[in-house]
């Protein structure tokens, strides 16, 4: 993606001069946060546990509880290490309080040094034409395990992990003929044998989409690669294939991550173990409600939750539970939109609250209600990218384009990106169909250029969008498609470490998902929470985008509250007929 434009540089400049963006001189506090919590493993607490904060000389240990206490600042980060056990590093933010940590055990790193020592002796030996019959690329599915051409074949764990980029990982693995450098950073490499010097460099095909230069991709996030030499393999590509073509599959495409979902599962049969469910309002919560509830009355019923303020006033999810059983208990709207604003009072201050609150006005199509609160977040997040990006969609969804538009610039001028994955492929994704579908109303000037392998990927039957509303919520999403194979995407700590981390760092909790021939069937979408760390539900919010891209795409947003750990549910399903 390209934005050229000879008015950017100087309307960026203009909005700081004129205090466009005086709303973002909030700073962030460097005062200690009190951070406290347990730590376990496998349910039992861990004593003597080392805690620290990186980079300072603040530490302490856990007791025969497992029980700790320490203060760090916001962007700092607190490191839990213990003997056989994996490190867990959290970086702090602005509403880091109680934090319960879950270790688990370290592999024995002896037997992968082993292993890579003889591997090293093979060489290309790991490179072989076996357990992969079908081969997806971005010109459709190949049958590779009859085909007639050369080819070489990897799989992810044999490359080299500690290799900073693509080409790196390869070397020593699957035979190569020279690497370019062009002085930006950018390689190209060779899996042919040519005579010039400026040419015959092969492209890369990742999850079907193609690049000149390899992106940055986690090289632990690779299932496997095809390096396309033979003339019958890369036809479909033209001459931008003439110096080969290697396509590479992440274990996240395979998983529906930001990709294509029409790949087959590999063995993993869907075993109709989600239950469906159900709104997860407190129990207790409406009981307590229902004592002191001795009218039926508008006036009995707000009276009844004001008399339970005093209890629960400090829970962001005693509002959400209260406006909850107003509206679909009750069929009270008003009622509903009361308690949500005075919910909007209470935690003027914390972004993690407020975030729920907004999903919740989404849901409830108070779209205007909702703009107002990630104004308030943006203010009180300014470093954080889902800051802008929500506040751009909100601004869309009150049919503010051209507001819409200056956000997203403004993400740019924070030095935000656009890459190819994160939280900068969504704004690209955003960008881009706002461009295309809303260039004129939203009086946009500058030029967004879409590159032409990415002209495809511009449409899908179904996009999804997850966000939650803590960072530290960890998951696992399954996806079922209509021949009942299971696709799971694991968010935690133990398997998404990186992800996390870059999470963290960028200021965002939010992923995207593609589906594509919907026609074929039924897909489920099922979730197991795994926790959030603290004693507090999780706020899940799907955005369900129909036709994405297209002139007739439609969105509906469901709100998900996650409180039982381990227990698998069903979200939601669609197919031609979304529900």
């Amino acid at each position: 993606m390209i934005i050229k434009t000879h008015l950017f540089s100087w309307m960026i400049l203009a909005l700081s001069l004129l205090g466009g963006f005086s709303f973002l001189s909030a700073q962030s506090k460097s005062s200690l946060h009190k951070i406290y919590g347990y730590v376990t493993a496998d349910n039992i607490p861990i004593k003597n546990v080392n805690i620290s904060v990186k980079n300072k000389n603040r530490r302490t240990i856990t007791d025969e509880k497992g029980y700790y206490y320490i203060e760090a600042s916001e962007r700092e980060t607190i490191q839990f290490s213990f003997v056989g056990k994996k490190t867990v590093e959290i970086i702090v933010e602005d509403v880091t309080q109680l934090l319960n940590i879950k270790m688990t055990n370290d592999v024995n790193k002896l037997d992968e040094v082993l292993i890579k020592k003889e591997a090293d002796k093979k060489q290309y030996s790991l490179a072989k034409k076996t357990e992969l019959d079908k081969l997806n690329t971005a010109y459709g599915e190949i049958d590779i395990k009859s085909s007639a051409f050369s080819y070489w074949l990897v799989e992810g764990k044999h490359l080299n992990r500690g290799g900073v980029d693509l080409i790196e990982a390869i070397q020593g693995v699957i035979p190569t003929y020279g690497i370019s450098n062009d002085g930006l950073g950018r390689k190209r490499v060779r899996v042919r044998p040519v005579m010039s010097e400026k040419n015959g460099f092969a492209i890369w095909d990742i999850d079907g989409v193609v690049y000149n230069y390899p992106p940055h991709i986690d090289i632990n996030d690779i299932e496997h690669m095809v390096v396309l030499k033979g003339l019958g393999g890369t036809t479909n590509y033209g001459m931008r294939g003439a110096g080969g073509v290697i396509v590479v599959t992440t274990k996240s495409s395979i998983f529906l991550n930001t990709h294509k979902a029409e790949q087959k599962a590999r063995g993993n049969q869907y075993k109709n173990d989600a239950f469906p469910y159900i709104d997860a309002v407190s129990t207790t919560i409406i009981d307590d409600f229902k004592k002191v509830n001795s009218s039926a009355t508008d006036t009995g019923l707000y009276e009844a939750y004001r008399a339970l303020l005093n209890k629960h006033k400090k829970q962001p999810s005693f509002y959400l539970d209260i406006a909850t059983y107003f509206k679909k208990e009750k069929n009270n709207r008003k009622l509903s939109l009361e308690v949500l604003s005075d919910m909007e009072k209470e935690f003027h201050k914390n972004a993690e609250a407020l975030k729920a609150l907004a999903y919740t006005y989404e849901e409830l199509g108070e779209q205007s209600k909702a703009l107002n609160v990630y104004n308030t977040i943006v203010y009180l997040r300014p470093s954080y990218a889902q800051s802008f990006r929500d506040l751009a969609n909100s601004y869309f969804a009150n049919r503010e384009y051209q507001n819409a538009w200056d956000m997203y610039l403004r993400y740019l001028q924070r030095g935000f990106k656009l890459e190819e994955k994160g939280i900068e492929q969504m704004v690209y994704n955003e960008m881009k169909y706002l461009y295309t579908h809303k260039k004129d109303v939203a009086k946009i000037k500058e030029t967004f250029e879409i590159k032409k392998e990415e002209e495809e990927t511009l449409t899908s039957d179904i996009r999804v969008v997850f966000e939650w509303n803590t960072s530290e919520a960890e998951f696992l999403l399954e996806f079922v498609d209509p021949d009942l194979n299971s696709f799971v995407y694991e968010h935690s700590q133990e398997k998404s470490k990186d992800r996390i981390l870059n999470e963290k760092i960028k200021g965002y909790s939010s992923d995207e998902f593609f589906i594509y021939n919907l026609n074929k069937g039924e897909w489920l979408i099922n979730i197991k929470y795994l926790g959030n760390k603290k004693n507090v539900p999780t706020y899940l919010k799907a955005t369900v985008y129909r036709n994405w891209g297209r002139e007739n795409q439609v969105k509906d947003v469901k709100l998900f509250k996650l409180d039982k750990y381990n227990h698998k549910m069903q979200l939601f399903t669609f197919n031609s007929l979304f529900r």
